[in-house]
């Protein structure tokens, strides 16, 4: 029954999200690999860096371990939904510009199925895809008249997941866990080649791959507790495995009006192997730090012909609560704060791709009413800079975002009594 109201109420909303459809990208280097990653990233993991592999807490969704589901209250929904909003700075040498998006970031539910067993159904970003630049060059100007030549690159898609996940303890302390993602999207970039001069050749390549495949990750969570003092140690694994969707390639050159298409299919797509470990201390269930790292083999994955990079990401952050049980607002609310380091999954021509940096602060403040203040809404701010490769000429990204989102906390599965 529990299982059924959950899909019941992830079916309906699935259904009003095509209004949230833009990707909230404007980024060139999503041009390479699947285009921008992303994390499976919730209100409380935003405002820590992008750490939750260690964490573990009854009352909030982490779908970065499966295995924290099995800390879930019995008689608990949990129903967590955030967006964000972007504003990206673009330098080129002396040339900038900014640009502003707003995404939808995540949907997830948490439930108890039985005892010592949690499940969590949710979807996520797992890449964004979005751009649309163009350049001209002057290849001759003499006598003749002046010839130029303009590129244009132009992208959009990226992959969505819808994930299903178990968690369970077999014993005290120890949990296990696993994800079961369904992956769908489309993968298409574009790149047109035009000359001032119409005798000469135009040409238009295209780039494009329907995909749908799944996910798997695992993970596992050890506690260890002495007086008021909790540590916990975590581990993921994501087993990779090669996407049976082929993509295609289009080569179009057109002359005097006559167009010549030559297509290519291309099936080397992959999900790759990785794996991650985190580690988190809590003090007196009011102060918590924790520190994730993982690395994915994108090393072994190809993107149309174009080998990836291995993608390293580090990232620290805690939570602070003045007071568990008070009702003061300030002194409930929750403050965070975080680092994280990431490194690119793909190359540049023969640079790697750019490293990011980002710093994040938040809250979570408490929605007090006459029944619980479990609820929480969730705001973090994040500044991140993406820096080239030294000598590679690339451009230079700084993002601004703004993420809202709702940790809806209430006993749903409480049974009336009748006096």
């Amino acid at each position: 029954m529990r299982a059924f109201k959950a899909l019941s109420i992830l079916a309906v909303t699935l259904f009003t999200l095509p209004i949230f459809a833009d990707n909230g990208m404007n980024s060139p280097y999503t041009r390479y690999g699947f285009g921008q990653l992303s994390i499976a990233e919730v209100g409380v993991n935003k405002g820590m860096g992008g750490t939750g592999i260690g964490l573990q807490n009854s009352s909030q969704i982490n779908m970065l371990n499966p295995a924290s589901y099995a800390a879930v209250d019995t008689l608990t929904f949990l129903l967590d939904v955030g967006m964000s909003l972007h504003n990206t700075n673009f330098a080129e040498g002396n040339v900038r510009m900014n640009a502003r998006n707003t995404t939808f970031d995540y949907l997830a539910m948490q439930f108890r199925l039985m005892p010592k067993l949690g499940m969590t159904i949710g979807m996520t970003p797992f890449s964004n895809i979005g751009y649309n630049f163009s350049n001209t060059q002057t290849i001759r100007d003499d006598e003749d008249g002046m010839v130029t030549t303009t590129n244009r690159y132009y992208g959009d898609g990226g992959l969505r997941q819808v994930t299903i996940g178990l968690g369970w303890s077999p014993f005290k302390n120890f949990s296990i866990g696993a994800n079961l993602a369904y992956l769908y999207g489309e993968v298409y970039h574009y790149v047109y080649n035009q000359y001032s001069e119409s005798s000469i050749s135009t040409r238009t390549k295209q780039y494009q791959a329907d995909i749908t495949t799944y996910k798997t990750d695992l993970g596992l969570q050890y506690q260890t507790t002495f007086g008021k003092n909790r540590i916990t140690l975590g581990a993921t694994y994501q087993l990779g495995h090669t996407i049976d969707d082929k993509g295609y390639t289009v080569d179009v050159t057109s002359t005097n009006g006559t167009a010549n298409y030559d297509t290519l299919s291309v099936s080397s797509f992959s999900i790759p192997a990785g794996i991650g470990a985190g580690i988190s201390y809590t003090y007196d269930e009011r102060l918590t730090f924790a520190a994730d790292y993982s690395v994915q083999q994108y090393s072994a994955t190809n993107f149309f012909g174009y080998k990836g990079a291995d993608y390293h990401r580090a990232s620290v952050g805690f939570e602070y609560i003045p007071e568990r049980i008070t009702r003061k607002l300030f002194r409930r609310t929750r403050y965070r704060a975080g680092l994280h380091y990431a490194t690119s999954h793909y190359y540049v021509g023969e640079y790697k791709g750019p490293t990011e940096y980002g710093a994040t602060i938040g809250i979570g403040l408490p929605i007090m009413n006459g029944w619980s203040a479990k609820s929480i809404i969730n705001i973090s701010g994040q500044a991140v800079h993406v820096r080239p490769a030294p000598g590679s000429g690339m451009i230079t990204e700084n993002y601004l975002r703004l993420s809202i989102g709702l940790s809806f906390n209430e006993g749903w599965f409480d049974k009336w009594k009748v006096q």
